[in-house]
């Protein structure tokens, strides 16, 4: 039996810190968000500050999902895809109403993601039975 490596492969982890750095853009967004609704932006604080739950449990889900991706658990591999769908649907149904920049960001960042986790490194990482020793 082959002995398997004690890291997940480079494709897979450059995948997993984009995916972290989408999380963080998620969470700042929720955090700005709720201070605006708590500061007195507007009338709707009860819808915002709900929005801004949902996407801080977003990113706990995604971030769970990519842990496990690391620990070589394939269960994550589904709601970090499904993430990454959500993400390059808003970018390209918004490529007109955002900045240049950030249509690309929205759109490649995604794409890079979604072929990382699935590149036969990472599927051969996540398919082998049982997580590996990994922190």
């Amino acid at each position: 039996m082959p002995e398997t490596p004690a890291r997940p492969p480079l494709v897979l982890r450059v995948g997993l810190l984009l995916v972290l750095v989408e999380l963080a853009a998620l969470a700042a967004l929720a955090v700005s968000i709720a201070v605006e609704a708590l500061g007195g932006g507007g009338p709707s604080v009860g819808p915002s500050l709900a929005m801004a739950v949902f996407f801080l449990g977003l990113a706990g889900l995604v971030a769970a999902a990519a842990r496990a991706l690391h620990a070589g658990r394939r269960w994550g591999r589904g709601p970090v895809l499904t993430w990454q769908l959500l993400v390059l649907a808003i970018g390209v149904s918004q490529a007109g109403l955002m900045p240049a920049w950030l249509t690309v960001l929205g759109v490649v960042l995604p794409v890079a993601v979604a072929v990382a986790v699935l590149a036969p490194a990472s599927r051969g990482w996540t398919d082998d039975a049982g997580p590996h020793a990994v922190l």
